[in-house]
């Protein structure tokens, strides 16, 4: 089951960094809503490939028994920490924008949309009301455990090393993505006129 729903993450996120990099270049010289909308699209892929890759890192570390229990606890709770925030932030502005096109549009495929994203943000609403606090918890007391030096090992370092890799290479992976596709739409005439001018 978690595979599919690594691949399936995956999948949307990869079209999330495929969207944000078609109009990257178009929405630098729009500003406006459409940057909004690119940079909320780059952030959703870069959360969700690192999702992934941390998902891949708490099972091999607990399958090999490189971290402790307590080790994957403040690993799971660090990467909870670092990602809810933009996850909810990004989340709220898409619900938005899909609620306001479904309004223009009043189409099947546009409320389906519009329904989907109400639905994906109060969810992750409901989950942080209830995770974040224990998780912040947990995460604070990794990250003092490290700096206070009480420490007996230096698992928290690991864990936190292995945190900040992930996140890297799930921005990295967004970047790469949005590199490929980047200014592959015709930039429209707006644009242009813009650029003409300046």
């Amino acid at each position: 089951m978690i595979f599919f729903a690594l691949i399936l993450n995956g999948v949307i996120s990869f079209f999330n960094a495929r969207v944000a990099g078609k109009i990257w270049a178009e929405s630098k010289g729009i500003g406006g809503n459409v940057r909004i909308m690119a940079w909320c699209a780059a952030i959703q892929s870069a959360i969700g490939f690192s999702y992934i890759y941390i998902t891949i890192l708490v099972y091999a570390c607990s399958a090999l028994h490189i971290l402790s229990h307590s080790g994957i606890n403040f690993m799971t709770s660090l990467t909870y920490v670092f990602l809810i925030v933009p996850l909810l932030g990004t989340g709220i502005i898409i619900t938005i924008q899909s609620w306001i096109q479904a309004s223009r549009e009043k189409s099947l495929l546009s409320m389906g949309v519009a329904g989907w994203n109400t639905f994906a943000t109060a969810y992750n609403l409901y989950h942080a009301i209830q995770s974040f606090g224990p998780a912040w918890e947990m995460a604070t007391k990794g990250i003092s455990d490290i700096f206070s030096g009480d420490d007996d090992d230096d698992e928290d370092s690991v864990v936190l090393a292995l945190v900040i890799l992930a996140l890297l290479a799930g921005v990295m992976t967004t970047k790469i993505i949005m590199n490929v596709y980047t200014a592959s739409l015709p930039v429209s005439r707006t644009v242009r006129q813009r650029y003409e001018t300046m």
